[in-house]
């Protein structure tokens, strides 16, 4: 074996031009799915850093076949009762808050979790304890543990730390505990700070419509042993114990037999919607590979050709043909190895490139890492490419005849009609992965047009947005949660870069929607109905000036003005989708509306307003409620969001409009101050990745297949030479050789568009869920590619097919 790899590597030497393609090629797409497999092993393959962590799941409610699955206090303590099949389980929250006492006030993530939830986790604290059952509740005192980068970079990492207090929420809270390294659950790498969770039994239970549910998420250990399918069956029968412990209100709200209890494994809701995105990109680097093992063949296969002499005489001499099949593929193992470890290498870069750069989509997902699991995984893709590029060329070679290839050791040696059949199928076979790889490019680029040009209902520019969370007791009656908002605006409204401000609990395009999926809603005057067959409505609090601010257009009756104030509780504006949803072919206008089970007090519709993006580009416009701020409520108004529209530069402004807040409350801390340029562009971060890697894989499948075309109909002249000559000797033109060519070229780009259109018709269907305002099969972008391609494949073999037309038939024919 040794012998055979040292006498390859000597032939290859003798072919730099063969090895420097060779590897230039095969560097770039094994570099490309090397980085491509560190993603999905960082984010779906590799264990999460939590001790037995395939045990840990994440419990929740679905209703019906809704997608979307919550947690709720009250079946926390109902699953931590009743299983049979869990170590334990824990409840938690996320949330912000204020950290004051420090220079500049700060808003700070957090974590609110029971005791359990570090056994869960399977954790050990550092420095300190955990929390003790004892301090879990409203009333418990406050506590909290910090992670370890929070008590590294803000406390210095001071071994005195416990005991000592910080204030969170204008409360002192004690420190108990330090977190180790690596403890990144719930909220990735932001979660400095973990602190008992605010929830009491006895305001959970029993579950009532009439009491706003608390939502939380739930994660559970399973016990050792306990397989699937018994998990399975213990879902089954959790589902209908808290079905049983709450049939009046399970049927009051109309879905008794509906609600279903799912657990499901952490670390693939940890993935979430990233899973299809990247087993998308996984198949599309894969078919890049593919595309450059084809060309490698058709090079091998072109140096086979030239070596039919050589290869007889050994087998002549004695050599079998296993001996000849082995020694061929060594040399193309020898001719992948430089182009694995180039691979490598570019890998390693493209990772810390990724991981500097950090694009938003891969933010809350671990770093990426060039890991033992992900060199072995670029080992064995150099091995396996390297067999096969390499056995089409060993397998044809093997089978040649020891006779003609000895008798036309006078002659041009090219291999005869099966190797040139083989090499024109593997040409066919890279353009058709091209296509299919190009129709992906092509979907994601005009979905990303369409996503980019979605009317948002509001103009964008000039808008600057900034979040509060006002606590304290200045702030326990809406009064003065009120008054802060109003001095503010005011402050703000008498700036000379300001136009107008305005504030809301939702801010467009940023996903933070308080009450989203809260209300059920209910026309006052209608026949009741359970809260599941009830249309749905998000709620959001706004101030008067609210709709002039972002230009949301008036479709009817008025928008919130001096006529609303805090004794004047009952007017709300509608979006035109509310309208549309619940009173089709009526006027909304008039119209009383309430929500949950009180309607002693239903609102009355005053006016209808334009659609805008709340929340995900792609998504439809929801329905929704606006209330003015101007009524208060305590729990509506303290977390609110600012929106300014400038004269000029949001950016220029926003120390000024920083300035308004901090003079009216210096202990409050501003935060998530972004342009809507950037909310925008956050928005479309994910397309983005996704066509940004795609579009790569599509160029450098159509180089590598243009490429191949070149080097088929470059081989195709070369073995034609002498037929090319007597044809012009007997009077053909140098256009119709031309044409010749072409026409071949031509023949064997339709059979690719052909297997092209079916490979997407197979493939594209999984880039639905990442397609917006396209189909699968866009029959416009399909034409488009499938020209696109054939322009670049026959553009490639013109400079053959010129030369073909250039032959002198003198010389060709001296040459045979």
């Amino acid at each position: 074996m040794i012998e055979s790899f040292r006498y390859a590597i000597r032939g290859l030497r003798r072919d730099p031009a063969l090895m420097l393609a060779a590897t230039l090629t095969l560097a770039i797409c094994i570099g490309a799915n090397t980085t491509v497999f560190s993603l999905v092993n960082s984010i779906l393959l590799r264990p999460l850093p939590y001790p037995g962590s395939e045990r840990i799941y994440w419990l929740g409610e679905r209703i019906g076949m809704e997608p979307m699955e919550v947690g709720i206090a009250a079946d926390y303590y109902s699953l931590r009762e009743e299983n049979r099949v869990f170590e334990d389980v824990a409840a938690y929250d996320t949330l912000t808050v204020n950290w004051t006492g420090i220079e500049k006030p700060e808003q700070v993530d957090a974590a609110q979790v029971t005791p359990s939830f570090f056994r869960v986790m399977g954790t050990q604290p550092l420095m300190g304890r955990y929390l003790a059952p004892e301090e879990q509740g409203i009333k418990a005192a406050p506590v909290v543990v910090l992670s370890y980068a929070f008590w590294r970079s803000r406390m210095g990492s001071d071994r005195g730390v416990l005991g000592k207090t910080i204030t969170l929420d204008r409360m002192p809270n004690t420190i108990i505990g330090v977190i180790p390294q690596g403890f990144d659950y719930p909220k990735g790498m932001t979660t400095p700070i973990w602190r008992p969770l605010p929830v009491d039994e006895a305001k959970q239970r029993p579950r009532s419509v009439r009491t706003p549910l608390r939502l939380v998420d739930m994660v559970a250990r399973l016990k050792p042993n306990v397989g699937e399918v018994q998990l399975a069956a213990e879902m089954q029968r959790l589902t209908h114990t808290i079905r049983a412990e709450y049939p009046k209100e399970f049927a009051s709200a109309g879905y008794l037999d509906r609600m279903t209890i799912l657990a499901t494994p952490l670390h693939r809701r940890i993935a979430g919607d990233l899973r299809p995105a990247l087993l998308v990109l996984s198949g599309a680097v894969g078919l890049v590979l593919l595309i450059a093992c084809a060309n490698l063949a058709n090079l091998l296969l072109a140096r086979a050709a030239g070596r039919q002499r050589e290869l007889a005489v050994r087998m002549a001499l004695g050599s079998g043909r296993g001996r000849i099949v082995r020694q061929l593929l060594t040399e193309s193992l020898a001719l992948a190895l430089p182009g694995g470890l180039c691979g490598a290498a570019i890998a390693y870069f493209s990772i810390a490139a990724l991981n500097a750069w950090k694009p938003l989509v891969l933010q809350n997902y671990p770093a990426l890492s060039m890991d033992l699991t992900t060199l072995a995984f670029t080992c064995g893709l150099t091995l396996v490419t390297g067999l096969v590029f390499g056995m089409a060329p060993a397998v044809t070679s093997a089978g040649i005849s020891i006779q003609e290839a000895l008798k036309s050791a006078g002659h041009t040696q090219s291999g005869g009609q099966g190797s040139a059949r083989l090499r024109q199928l593997l040409v066919v076979a890279e353009l058709a992965v091209a296509l299919v790889l190009l129709i992906g490019a092509g979907l994601l680029a005009r979905s990303f047009l369409k996503l980019s040009q979605t009317d948002l209902g509001f103009p964008p520019e000039n808008l600057l947005t900034l979040r509060v969370n006002l606590v304290g007791e200045r702030y326990a009656k809406a009064e003065g949660q009120t008054r802060f908002y109003d001095d503010v605006l005011e402050g703000m409204n008498r700036l000379p870069m300001v136009r107008r401000a305005a504030v809301s609990t939702d801010v467009p395009l940023s996903g933070d929607r308080p009450f989203a999926g809260n209300a059920a809603l209910q026309v006052y005057g209608r026949p009741r109905v359970p809260n599941s067959r009830r249309p749905q409505a998000d709620l959001s609090v706004v101030s008067r000036s609210f709709f002039q601010t972002l230009g949301i257009h008036l479709r009817s009756g008025r928008i919130f003005d001096f006529r609303d104030t805090i004794h004047s509780t009952d007017a709300v504006v509608v979006n035109d989708a509310l309208a549309r949803t619940i009173f089709p072919g009526e006027k909304a206008i008039g119209q009383r509306i309430f929500f949950g089970q009180d309607d002693t007090s239903p609102w009355t519709i005053v006016g209808v307003v334009g659609n805008i993006r709340d929340s995900e580009l792609g998504a439809e416009p929801w329905p929704m409620v606006y209330r003015c701020e101007c009524f208060g409520s305590n729990s509506f108004l303290t977390r609110m969001a600012f929106i300014v529209r400038t004269n000029g530069d949001s950016h220029a402004a926003r120390r000024a409009i920083e300035a308004e807040v901090y003079a009216e409350d210096r202990n409050q801390p501003v935060f998530d101050v972004k342009t809507m340029e950037e909310r925008l562009a956050d928005s479309l971060a994910p397309q983005r990745f996704h066509l940004l890697l795609i579009g790569v894989f599509a160029g450098i499948a159509i180089v590598l297949s243009a490429v191949g075309v070149y080097g088929v109909m470059s081989y195709v002249v070369t073995r034609r030479t002498r037929e090319m000559g007597i044809r012009m000797a007997m009077g053909a033109q140098p256009r119709q050789v031309l044409r010749l060519v072409l026409g071949e070229s031509m023949f064997l780009t339709a059979m690719a568009v052909l297997a092209g259109l079916g490979g997407a018709w197979a493939l594209t269907r999984y880039l639905h869920s990442m397609l917006y305002g396209v189909t699968a099969l866009d029959n416009a972008t399909c034409a488009i590619m499938a020209a696109v391609l054939a322009i670049i494949a026959i553009t490639a073999s013109f400079v053959p097919a010129r030369r073909a037309s250039r032959i002198d038939p003198m010389t060709a024919l001296r040459e045979e």
